[in-house]
């Protein structure tokens, strides 16, 4: 399988890239991976592991485990050595560790060459921080999807509202995924602005389905797209006058 059958996006918590992610893989007809899930995965099964001893703990999940994704109900589903831990990984209340320990070398080392593997056995579609930097860098088609931090922090804590046992209000909820997002600024080499990655604004006016319809025609009608928005600019150019 080569860089080129697979489509990655990347982008901050809650821009919706991983629900984009998933139905743009069944308009494409491809495997959906997400690296976030992977990442949030790990961080549960090691949450009750001494704070000094939690990066090794990680560390050792991602080299011995099998990670594996399956869709069912509508949705992404990943195991661990055949064990599902979706359910409870989909609280963004786990997010403030799974960026802790995201910013361990050790453990995205550990978790690249898995990533890699996923995503170029078959045909993909994969998301997640780094996807399009360091996991593919080579895929042929790089998307950056991006959303106001209110409109990505509202996202989230409906979500964190309807799965937590004990739910942050909002204020203190916008303050820790505040610290989400430095940390994810600070380390990333953000791929957003690059030539070769299409840049996708999420307002959240659109459905998920239909911000992947936008990323489908980009890939299956890319030429049309080009031709229009050449057509556009000469439209809208300003016009000689004597």
């Amino acid at each position: 399988m080569k860089d080129a059958d697979v489509v990655s996006i990347d982008g901050p918590i809650g821009s919706g890239k991983s629900s984009v992610a998933f139905e743009l893989a069944r308009l494409l007809g491809r495997a959906c991976i997400s690296t976030g899930l992977m990442y949030r995965t790990v961080a549960l099964m090691v949450r009750h592991a001494e704070p000094g001893k939690r990066a090794d703990a990680a560390c050792r999940v991602a080299r011995t485990s099998s990670f594996t994704f399956s869709t069912a109900a509508d949705s992404l589903r990943i195991h661990v050595d055949g064990t599902d831990f979706t359910d409870e990984v989909s609280d963004p209340s786990i997010l403030p560790l799974t960026s802790e320990i995201a910013q361990d070398p050790a453990l995205r080392t550990a978790l690249l060459g898995c990533q890699q593997k996923l995503a170029l056995e078959q045909p993909s579609v994969i998301e997640g921080r780094d996807a399009n930097t360091l996991i593919v860098p080579n895929a042929r088609w790089k998307f950056y999807l991006d959303a106001p931090p209110g409109v990505r922090y509202r996202r989230l804590h409906d979500v964190h509202k309807l799965t937590a046992t004990s739910p942050q209000g909002y204020a203190e909820f916008v303050r820790t995924m505040e610290v989400v997002d430095e940390r994810d600024r600070v380390r990333l080499s953000e791929s957003n602005r690059r030539a070769d990655v299409i840049y996708h604004e999420n307002f959240a006016q659109l459905s998920a389905y239909q911000d992947a319809v936008i990323l489908y025609y980009y890939i299956s009608r890319s030429k049309e797209i080009r031709r229009n928005a050449s057509i556009l600019r000469t439209m809208s150019a300003p016009t000689a006058t004597s």
